[in-house]
């Protein structure tokens, strides 16, 4: 008798376990809001109006590479379903209030099922506690501070701003070794943020910042700030800043006479970007980058840049081929992409998980020997690799190798 009630039991733990292990999956594979069998939908909120719209091309790079590959019929998913891509973008005019607004219409009211290519620091931080409470994926930021990607629901897409001070710092140890530099840098996090970074590259070397001048994106004019740079004695002028203030400031750099070494952060030293200060201005100016230098004249045999030129013709996008924040945005739309693609569910933790395990894979517009890597919690940040150009007066010339800091992104 209790040979056969142990085989009952028996029986009855193994059905248990039968019946949990199908359900699980099932359980598992329930769809998160925002996606369907056919369209998965992508919210962005971002600065279309305002002093720094400038940063609307972002949104609209992404558009530029979505609007192809929903015309070929959307991306394969690794559960076997094609989907096309909604994207919904509203305007924040870079206002953190707005952009949290923005982020609670479009999880709330539009059931998006992650937001992506968040412009700002601020505008990140103001949206954080959000994000978490909601669990809705904060998908490839665009902000350089790397404490922003730690978080379970976000994670960043462009280097660290540590990561750009580093390389500013390295390529200043081996060319200028005794540089006096002067700082230009937004009065924010990112601003902050480079500061530090760029501190503890140089500590204990030769190069010393001996000025430093604080901005804030709604300043008219930043001619104050740069005239006492200038005065500081300075040879060398290290500008992180938005981009109208970046023109500005190389244009002041010129035409005032002081004409120092002047390295620009990326976000502000697209050739779009420098246009208003004068192109022969901005002749020596340095920076950094991570994507492809594209020449709409003279595109060359790359099959990338090919591909978003044509793209970029086809959508008539409204920024111009060569501004770096529009191909940003077409960038992080290209990463999207890759991400959809290797999802193992329909759900917003598929998401972060294949966003967090991403093996080397190569985008159309980023350099040569820089890809998209993060492996879990060990490393969350997708690039971790930048090289130096500078402006010969039409385009820019690299300068130096890929600088890359794979998998130790400095933390100051």
């Amino acid at each position: 008798m209790q040979l056969l009630t142990s085989s009952r039991t028996s029986l009855a733990l193994r059905a248990l376990a039968l019946a949990a292990l199908v359900a699980g999956p099932l359980h598992a594979q329930e769809p998160s809001p925002g996606i369907t069998d056919d369209t998965v939908k992508i919210g962005i909120s971002g600065p279309l109006t305002g002093p720094v719209a400038a940063l609307g091309a972002i949104a609209d790079g992404v558009r530029t590479r979505i609007d192809p590959i929903n015309a070929a019929g959307g991306v394969k998913m690794a559960d076997g379903k094609t989907r096309k891509i909604e994207l919904v973008v509203e305007d924040d005019g870079l206002d953190p209030q707005r952009t949290l607004t923005n982020v609670r219409k479009l999880a709330e009211r539009e059931e998006v099922f992650a937001v992506l290519a968040t412009a700002g620091t601020p505008n990140n931080q103001a949206i954080g506690r959000y994000i978490t409470q909601r669990s809705v994926p904060n998908l490839f930021m665009y902000s350089g501070v790397h404490e922003l990607a730690g978080p379970e629901w976000e994670i960043g897409f462009v280097p660290s701003f540590t990561t750009e001070a580093a390389t500013f710092a390295k390529y200043l140890l081996d060319n200028k070794p005794q540089a006096k530099i002067a700082l230009l840098y937004l009065n924010t996090e990112t601003g902050q943020t480079f500061q530090t970074a760029l501190e503890s590259a140089l500590d204990g070397s030769g190069v010393t910042i001996v000025a430093a001048q604080p901005v804030t994106s709604a300043d008219p004019t930043v001619e104050t700030q740069l005239s006492t740079l200038k005065a500081s004695g300075a040879d060398t002028l290290v500008v992180i800043t938005g981009p109208k203030q970046g023109a500005e400031a190389v244009r002041f750099a010129t035409e005032s006479g002081w004409k120092p070494t002047t390295l620009v952060s990326n976000i502000a030293a697209s050739i779009a970007s420098l246009k208003p200060a004068g192109l022969e201005n901005a002749k020596g100016v340095i920076t950094s980058q991570f994507l492809k230098q594209v020449n709409a004249s003279a595109p060359g045999d790359d099959a990338g840049v090919k591909r978003y030129l044509a793209d970029h013709a086809a959508a008539q996008s409204k920024f111009s081929t060569d501004d770096a924040l529009g191909q940003s945005g077409y960038a992080i739309g290209d990463a999207l992409a890759k991400v959809l693609e290797s999802m193992k569910a329909p759900t917003r933790e598929a998401m972060m998980d294949a966003a967090r395990n991403l093996d080397h894979v190569q985008l159309d517009l980023l350099l040569a020997g820089i890809t998209l890597t993060t492996k879990s919690g060990e490393d969350v940040y997708p690039i971790e690799s930048l090289q130096l150009f500078q402006f010969d007066g039409a385009a820019y010339q690299p300068l130096g190798d890929v600088v890359s800091f794979e998998g130790k992104t400095p933390r100051h």
